[in-house]
Formats: structure tokens, sequence, C-alpha cells
């Protein structure tokens, strides 16, 4: 099958291509409606505190403001999807009271008729306030007699325990057992386009519209239908073109879309709120920090008997991501090793600090930090090839995920190895071991897997529309949210290739709007190409069905011997017997007046599975033993994606991904002190620049995935995965120093060494 595709598999042009490089896309910070007023947010700058009372008379009176709005109008909303499900859910969903749990949490916002008069309206709200303890550190904040931070009796957010066979039978039955503590930062997405951008618009009739570049509008509108008690009819999601996300425009931004909703209700306009860069990085979310305790048995000849993982993660003031990302990484952990005996203990800790939510990999980079620096000490201590170790442990095809019960049924993880090894040149490592100097270098390597999609853990639908136009042309209609992945020009590839048409024949409906678009769970966990595609390939095999039914009346042929190609349907065994597309779709919709036709397909539904994706990378390092300065010589990594449907995007997402985590393995991470962050810019948060990154070489490795549509599966997610392990690994291999404190920062080497 794969011989005969022509448009799936092609580096085509992306559909978005020329408005990006132009200038013409309009982005959340570009939008303006008629009549539109400017809003800002007041924030605490209390980590934790009782709000007495808000008196906001000067603001009011002020002569350019129009809408003044407070946390007593409106709800905080601190949950993830599943808490819309039940009632108890929703109960925990949206916080009505007046405490403050970080700094930067909101407490007021003005609308007015410029930015001036809004910010300067702020400084005329008077905020009384009671300061109550405050708690950073989450392993203090689980102890007894720690400030509380919600009304639970104590700060655990999320808790999960999970046993798989006998952990102590498994670890007597060892040759070795060795234990280690890691710590990770917290990084920011640090997007080119702040995070926060947003326009309400409630009009007269009830009916509210809000532009916001999230990542799921369709669940981002139940959100907001649920939090001002509107019909879910009456709430319109329009995103905008977004200047990335990784994770941090899930669900609606705290305070930003109800506050903006607020104001526009009370004025009756149209109110605009963006985010400054400084903003951005205080009251957004970052990636949790985590703690991490392993303890893992092996037999003498490598082979995992028991793993014990015990996971403490940071999720700020309030926890909407404190069960997911927990879980992901409990899924992660578990499914990368076949171990008979696996312990996973997590907790996700409620602290006075910035939010943390979603961010690429969703827990995923944390604990493969962790298991894989581990690893590569078991392979040293055991004198086994660290290539060698992952090799007979991983857990592979025909095998089954513990958690889910499913069978793996794609495998490229010995393929990524071996290509990505080869391409390194791993078994030559030791002769270009240089010492130039007070500079060494080394050589590491790791493994990784994540998922496609969420099909087990959250309500996961996809949906899509295909219909045909009368020139043979098709449009597809999708509600798949494009962060600049360009996963909805691989949407347009998959109707193409089902359709059996050329890719500039389909065009796709412009970024998501709920009112136009069906139910969608939103892109995140690498599913839009699995998930997404496996609805658009479905409603254009209808649509496709349909077609060829009304063409086998036409041809009086039988419609399982009809074929389309280069704009005909014909007769497979006798091409003479056709007609082209255009001319059927023109009879059946208007030349035919007693039919008029629409030939459409719809899908929806959710994902039959989550495949695993598979990846290795390799690093070659020097560090400068008198600076402690770290340059990535060499890099080389594979990942399995199934199917790339377009190979150039597949490219663009494994090195994007892995630069990203470069950045969280050397420099990134925010730096708080009291609760406050202390390097909220572009500044003083260190991100890598173009001369810190090396080149990337790419693999691409193809195990096809039956679910997939041609055997696709995602890969965005786990570009970033193994990365910061694989530099730390590298870095011990130069020096003799582990670093297991993310960053790895020259500070912290040169310490160290």
């Amino acid at each position: 099958m794969t011989d005969k595709l022509s448009v799936v598999g092609k580096s085509v042009t992306r559909f978005d291509a020329v408005d990006k490089v132009t200038g013409k896309a309009k982005y959340g910070i570009d939008l303006k409606v008629e009549g539109m007023l400017y809003g800002k947010i007041l924030r605490s700058p209390y980590p934790h505190a009782r709000v007495i009372k808000i008196d906001t008379r000067r603001a009011e009176n002020h002569p350019r403001v129009r809408a003044v709005t407070t946390i007593n109008d409106v709800p905080k909303i601190t949950g993830a999807i599943g808490h819309l499900m039940t009632q108890e859910g929703r109960d925990h969903l949206y916080l009505h009271d007046n405490i403050v749990r970080f700094i930067g949490d909101p407490i007021a916002a003005v609308a007015a008729d410029d930015l001036e008069a809004a910010q300067d309206a702020l400084s005329l709200i008077h905020v009384e306030y009671e300061e109550l303890p405050a708690v950073f550190d989450p392993v203090e904040a689980m102890k007894d007699g720690a400030p509380v931070i919600h009304t639970e009796d104590n700060n655990i957010a999320f808790h999960v325990l999970k046993e798989i066979g006998e952990l102590d039978q498994g670890l007597e039955e060892t040759d070795h057992v060795f234990e280690e503590r890691y710590y990770t930062s917290k990084q920011k997405h640090a997007t080119m386009e702040p995070t926060s951008s947003c326009v309400a618009d409630y009009s007269q009739n009830g009916r509210l519209s809000v532009y916001s570049s999230t990542q799921r509008p369709h669940v981002s509108k139940l959100y907001l239908a649920k939090a001002f008690d509107l019909p879910v009819s009456k709430v319109r999601i329009i995103k905008p073109y977004t200047g990335g996300a990784f994770g941090g425009r899930d669900y609606l931004i705290h305070g930003l879309e109800i506050m903006c909703t607020s104001l526009s209700m009370k004025s009756g306009s149209p109110v605009k709120i963006s985010f400054t860069r400084e903003e951005d990085f205080i009251a957004t979310e970052a990636r949790h920090p985590f703690i991490i305790d392993l303890r893992f048995g092996v037999t003498d000849d490598g082979i995992l008997k028991a793993m014990e993982m015990k996971c403490v993660m940071d999720v700020g003031g309030y926890g909407a991501h404190a069960a997911g990302v927990m879980t992901n990484a409990l899924t992660k952990g578990v499914l990368i090793y076949k171990c008979p005996n696996i312990t996973f203990e997590g907790h996700s800790v409620y602290t006075n600090k910035a939010l943390c939510g979603a961010y690429r990999g969703y827990g995923n980079p944390q604990i493969n930090f962790a298991i894989e620096s581990l690893m590569d000490q078991i392979a040293e201590k055991l004198g086994i090839d660290a290539v060698e170790l992952r090799l007979k442990n991983y857990r592979g095809l025909n095998e089954l995920d513990p958690l889910s019960g499913q069978r793996i049924e794609s495998d490229g993880m010995t393929e990524c190895i071996e290509k990505a090894a080869e391409k390194f040149d791993w078994i030559g490592r030791e002769k270009r071991k240089v010492a130039n100097g007070t500079k060494r270098t080394g050589t590491g390597m790791c493994c990784l897997i994540h998922h496609s999609g969420g099909r087990f853990a959250i309500p996961d639908p996809a949906a899509a529309t295909v219909m045909f136009n009368s020139d043979g042309s098709v449009n597809l209609v999708t509600a798949a949210a494009d962060e600049g992945q360009g996963n909805r020009t691989v949407l347009a590839q998959i109707a193409a290739e089902t359709l059996g048409l050329d890719y500039e024949q389909v065009s796709i409906s412009s970024e998501p709007d709920t009112d136009m678009t069906p139910f969608d769970s939103g892109t995140h966990g690498s599913r839009q190409t699995y998930a997404g595609g496996i609805a658009v390939k479905r409603a254009a095999e209808k649509a496709k069905d349909k077609l060829l039914d009304l063409a086998a009346q036409h041809l009086e042929a039988r419609k399982d011997d009809l074929r389309i190609g280069d704009g005909f349907i014909f007769h497979v065994d006798n091409p003479s017997i056709n007609i082209l597309v255009s001319d059927l779709l023109t009879a059946l919709q208007f030349e035919d007046l007693s039919k008029g036709i629409q030939v459409m397909g719809t899908s929806t539904g959710v994902a039959p599975a989550v495949p695993t994706i598979y990846g290795a990378n390799f690093a070659e390092v020097e560090v400068d033993m008198a600076t402690g300065e770290v340059r990535i010589l060499k890099f080389v990594c594979a990942f399995d994606v199934g199917k790339a449907i377009n190979p150039a995007h597949v490219e663009g997402q494994i090195i994007g991904g892995e630069v990203t985590g470069m950045g969280y393995a050397l420099t990134e991470g925010l730096i708080t002190k009291d609760g406050k962050i202390m390097n909220p810019n572009f500044g003083d948060y260190r991100m890598l620049r173009a001369c810190d990154v090396p080149k990337i070489d790419a693999i691409i490795v193809e195990s096809p995935e039956p679910s997939g549509p041609f055997g696709a599966k995602g890969v965005g997610e786990a570009t970033n995965a193994g990365t910061a392990a694989v530099i730390a690994n590298a870095i011990y291999d130069a020096v003799g120093v582990r670093i297991e404190d993310l960053p790895l920062s020259q500070e912290k080497i040169l310490h160290s060494l």
C-alpha cells in the first residue's frame, strides 16, 4: 500500500505558509473589533492572602473606564477536562472564594477606552489583604501542620499508587540495587507570541463570542458556558493564528477569558486583554518541577527485576493538571521497560508558587531524565553497553501495556537505536574522546517512549466533515487547532490520499470556529495526526463511498469495480468506462433538478488505541572543566512515527522539540524566591540562542501502526522527552560528574567538579 501513495509521505507546502511569511496571518495580539475596549488585570502581590475588601469606586469614576470586575464577580477555573463530567467535579472546577494563592493571582480587572487609562485605573483600586502563612516547598507542604492552601485537609492535590507484581520479591531476586534522587526544574513555554491574548464580545442577544488562542476551542467553550451559566449554543470560540503553544494554551488561561468576558458583559462592548511578557512569565503555566526517588533492582546480566518510583510534583497554587501530568509520568515510567515488579507512587502537591500545567511531554521529560540517568549508571556498574542494556529490557512488539491492557502493535525502538547509533558512530565513540587543555568530551545515549493521544485517560474525541464541490474539489472541515506544527496540512493530505485527489484540490477550513466545526478534544498529547487523521480518513471514506454509489448508477457499473484517479471515476478493468468527477458532481448538484445532492461524509468518535511512539537520542558534548560550560558538539536522534504523512513536518517537530529539550537540560528554569519569580523576562530567563544549538540529525523511522491513518501515529511531544537525560549522560562521560538536578548549569557542574 505504501508504494502506491501519492500525497501521503510527501513534504507538500503548508496551506498557511504564504499568509505567515507575508505577515497576512492575524494572531491574537493583532485582533481588533469595532468598539473594542482594552482591559488590564490587577494581581496579588502576596503568595497567600485573604482578600478582605476590594474598593473599586475611584477606578469606576475614571473618565475613560467603562467597566470593573473583581474575583467576587467571577469564578476561578482550576481543574481540567474531566472535572466537567460530574457535578462533584464541577464543584471543584469553579472556585468562588476570596483567597489568593500565588503572586500574580488575579484580583480585579478594568476595561477602558485605551491601554493607558486601563493601566492608570488599576492603581486606583484599593485592596485590603489579610496575609496568610505560605508554603513553597512541596515536601514541606505535605507535612502535618503545613499551611493549607485549599479547603482540603492537606495540600495533596492528587495521589496515585500503582503496584504491578511484588516489589519486595523482585528486589530479593536481583543481584544489584541502585537508588538515586533527581530534581527537575520549572521550564517556561516562552513562545514567540505571549501566551495570553483574548477578545470577548457579549452581545445584547445573550451571545458570547470569544477570540482565544486556545489549543482546545470546543472544550474552552464548555468551560465558559458553565462558568457563566449560559447555554452551550450561546457561546462561540474563534481561534486566531497562534505563535506557538507547547501546552501553554491548554484549556483557558487562569483569569484571562473569564475576566475578559465579565468586563464585556458589564460594559456592553467587546473587550481585549493581552498579557505583557512579564505577566506571561508570572501568571501563566509552566512545566511542573519533580522530585523523583528511584530504586531499581537488576541481575548481573542487566535484566530489570524491580522498579520503584516515587514522585513529588509541585503544582503551584492551583492544580489544573495535577492528575494528568502525574498520571502521564506513571504511564511512561511503567511502560518503557518490561519489568515484572513495579511500584509507582506519585503526590501532586499545592504550594504558594506560580501556576504549573501542560508542557510538551507532559510529565515524560521529568520521569525520563531520572530513569535514563539511572539506566546509564546501571550499565556502567555492570560493564554492559548502554545500548545493549536498553535493547534487552524495553517493552516492544506484541507485549501488553500493563496499565491499559493494550497489545503493542507497532515498534520501531530497535530500528531507532540502531540507525541513530550508526549515524552517531557509537561504536567508535571512545576514539573520539579528547582532552584539550581544560576541555573534555564525552558521549551519551538514551531511549524514550510516548503515546499518541489520551484514549484511555480522558475524553478524546475527534470529528471531521468532507464535502465534494461541483468541480471535484473538496472542503475539509475540522476543529483541529494548529499551533504552528502544521497538523491541518497533514489532515488535508490524509483527505486527498483517501479520495484519490491531488493535495491542491482539498481546501481546509480556517482556524477553528466552534460555530462552524464539529466537536474535537483539541490539539494536545500528539493526537491530531493519529486521532484527527482517523476522523478525516473515515469521513473521506464515507464521502468517497457515496460518490462511487452515485457513479455506479450513472455508469451502470458495479461500485466495487470503480476507482478515482486523475480527476476521473473509471472502471478498473475497462478504463474507457469513465466520467469526470466534476461532470458527475455538476450533474448531481445542478443539472438534474430532481437531485441537488451534496456529496459529503462525516465522522465523529474516539480513536481505537494510544499507539506508542519510540525514540532514541545520542549526544556528544564538550565540557570546560575550568568554567563548567557545556557545548553540544553532535546530536543524532531517531523517532518511530508509524508513517510520516509529511516528512518535512516530522523533521521540523523533531528538531524543534530537541532544541526545547536542550534548553531544559542546560539553562532553563524559573527562579522563585518566597513565591516571587525572579527572572520573568527573556533577559534573565536563559534560553538557548541559535549559536548554542548544534546541527541535529533527525532520523525518521516508520513502523506502521495498524490502527493509524496510513499507519501514522504522533511525534510532537515525544521529541523533548529524552533530551535532558542524554545530555546528562554525555556530561558524566566527559568529566565523571553526574548532576541529578536540572538544569545542568555551569555553576552546578563547576561546583561538582
